[in-house]
């Protein structure tokens, strides 16, 4: 049965003075004053909290940060790595509507609810992938700090490379990838005993090099680096890294527990933010002379919605003043959507089902990461993936998007967890293979049906929404499943639980297919600079107000987007010190 596991004081100690910062204990977001903000941001994941540290840099300017979630920096679900599945407490609650692609079904869209975002309760996996996407980007937005040389810079200004001992056949990382920034990242120290039969089987069945996907590549396989301290084997997030180095500064203030509900507007001119604490359940307006929309791809079109900025004639169905009429505003919504094989594990591998339900296996992986870090719970489940192309012939007759991508983009990613994804293999130790589209043709939405910011947005989330799509998942599904008859997977997945043995004509296989989709939970672009905003982050129309992170982006990265979402707070930061006038020390 899960439990919850406290980190020994040793490994707390270490993990705390891996950070700089003069208090001699965790910091503590302050609950501050009212007096109006030279900057406020809403949202504490990876982009807000790299803007905050950046500007707060400058010790004449003011900078309030508002997060939603609590701060779950001390829970030890969501320090330790492989304890990252069971992190539902510091999630939003998001579904998509019911999807026509998937015969009406609506997958979950969970977003992270906590200080520190999506880094707080992702799988920690670090990553870059096609330089192709943002020097695309550039041409986009007319914004040349997004080309990959660009990013590159903020890639390495952002993170910090931290050598451990690693398995002898893993590839060396380019260690010039890196800089000094707060984020740590390491490699994997464990190896879960079937991540060398996957990588071998990936490169030679689809002809993949292992590569270490931050330096500029875009199509390969790897046993991935994470966002995980090596001297301990705790997360690395967001919030522990640029928001407790910033936290102690007199000029900036964290309140978390702080849900907003709408931003004021004088004229055209964002001047304020309501939020809600939900600790106390009373409501605060905090004026600010910028405003900085930090909340992710789903919540930041959202509030902007309630707030009287996106398509007039949404905002007017349900009531809302409209503010300024941006047709973009929730559209352009792109995300790695995926379909799930279920295979039953040999009693040797490592899983989480044994982490949870086998108390000798639990015991003993308790004792080993006590001891130094080490094992199955310091590491993030299912570490490796393997991004290809798929053959051009898949897409006869179905248009030229797919084949007409830039050659280092993939088509497709290939990966696997331990963790229960179906419910109904609960009782069994499994692996969940899944493969997932990289760079979709059809692209999804976001609107509301209510004034009241407490009622969900509907998220409509084109699952293979094109018959290209639609035949590059097929394709890809059907080719992987075919991998673990092999001899070297199945000796470790000797049973296909889902979707079954009998599982064999086109049609059972596609209603397979849509049973078993789902969402990377890595949604973008759905409110895009070089459309929604202009160059320099700011919403077209009105004045005092940006969008920054992962619904800035134009279109997909290829891999994980986790530390794009760094890279873009840090190239917003020195966009918005540039235009501004800031003074960072």
């Amino acid at each position: 049965m899960a439990h919850r596991r406290s980190l020994p004081r040793s490994l707390l100690l270490l993990a705390l003075s891996a950070i700089a910062w003069p208090a001699s204990a965790v910091p503590q977001p302050s609950t501050g004053s009212n007096r109006p903000a030279d900057y406020l941001i809403v949202g504490g994941g990876p982009a807000g909290l790299v803007v905050a540290e950046q500007l707060s840099r400058d010790p004449r300017i003011n900078v309030v940060l508002l997060e939603a979630g609590p701060d779950s920096s001390l829970d030890p679900l969501v320090y330790t790595p492989a304890d990252f599945s069971q992190l539902t407490e510091y999630l939003w609650d998001y579904h998509s509507a019911p999807d026509p692609n998937l015969g009406g079904r609506n997958p979950e869209l969970w977003q992270g609810r906590a200080l520190g975002g999506g880094s707080a309760v992702n799988g920690m996996g670090y990553c870059r992938g096609a330089p192709s996407v943002f020097d695309e980007w550039a041409r986009l937005s007319g914004n040349e700090g997004l080309s990959w040389e660009s990013m590159f810079d903020a890639f390495k200004a952002t993170t910090h490379f931290q050598e451990d001992v690693h398995p002898a056949d893993q590839v060396p990382i380019n260690q010039s990838s890196f800089g000094d920034g707060p984020l740590e990242i390491t490699t994997q120290r464990f190896q879960l005993a079937f991540d060398r039969p996957f990588v071998d089987k990936l490169s030679s069945a689809l002809d993949l090099t292992e590569i270490d996907f931050v330096s500029g590549y875009g199509i390969g396989v790897t046993e991935q680096v994470d966002a995980i301290r090596a001297d301990n084997r705790t997360r690395s997030d967001a919030w522990n890294t640029f928001g407790w180095l910033a936290v102690n500064r007199p000029n900036f203030e964290v309140r978390h527990n702080a849900w907003a509900s709408k931003i004021g507007f004088i004229g055209k001119k964002a001047d304020s933010v309501t939020y809600n604490d939900t600790l106390t359940g009373s409501f605060h307006t905090i004026r600010a002379r910028e405003i900085v929309v930090a909340a992710g791809a789903i919540g930041s079109p959202h509030l902007l919605m309630l707030s009287g900025v996106g398509p007039a004639d949404q905002l007017e169905a349900v009531g809302i003043q409209v503010v300024q009429d941006s047709p973009q505003v929730g559209q352009n919504l792109l995300d790695h959507h995926y379909s799930l094989l279920v295979y039953e594990t040999i009693p040797e591998m490592g899983t989480t089902w044994q982490l949870q339900h086998n108390d000798t296996a639990a015991r003993e992986a308790e004792a080993e990461y006590a001891a130094n870090g080490g094992g199955l719970l310091g590491v993030a489940d299912g570490n490796v993936f393997g991004t290809f192309r798929i053959p051009d012939s898949v897409f006869d007759g179905l248009g030229s998007y797919h084949v007409s991508l830039p050659e280092d983009r993939p088509h497709m990613l290939h990966a696997y967890t331990t963790a229960p994804f179906r419910p109904e293999f609960s009782n069994y130790s499994t692996i969940s293979p899944f493969t997932a589209l990289v760079q979709p043709e059809g692209a999804g939405n976001i609107t509301i049906t209510s004034a009241d910011y407490r009622d969900m947005p509907v998220i409509n989330s084109a699952y293979w929404a094109t018959p290209a799509d639609r035949a590059a998942i097929i394709y890809a599904y059907k080719e992987y499943r075919s991998l673990f008859t092999s001899t070297e997977l199945s000796s470790y997945t000797p049973v296909e639980l889902y979707p079954g043995a009998n599982v064999t004509s086109d049609a059972d296989i596609w209603d397979a297919i849509q049973r078993a989709s789902g969402s990377f939970h890595h949604p973008m672009g759905s409110v895009a600079i070089g459309s929604a905003l202009n160059s320099n982050w700011r919403v077209h129309g009105v004045s005092g107000l940006r969008v920054v992170g992962t619904p800035a982006a134009p279109n997909l990265v290829t891999c994980h987007p986790q530390g794009t979402a760094y890279a873009l707070g840090y190239r917003a930061a020195m966009d918005i010190v540039a235009a501004d006038g800031v003074h960072i020390l």
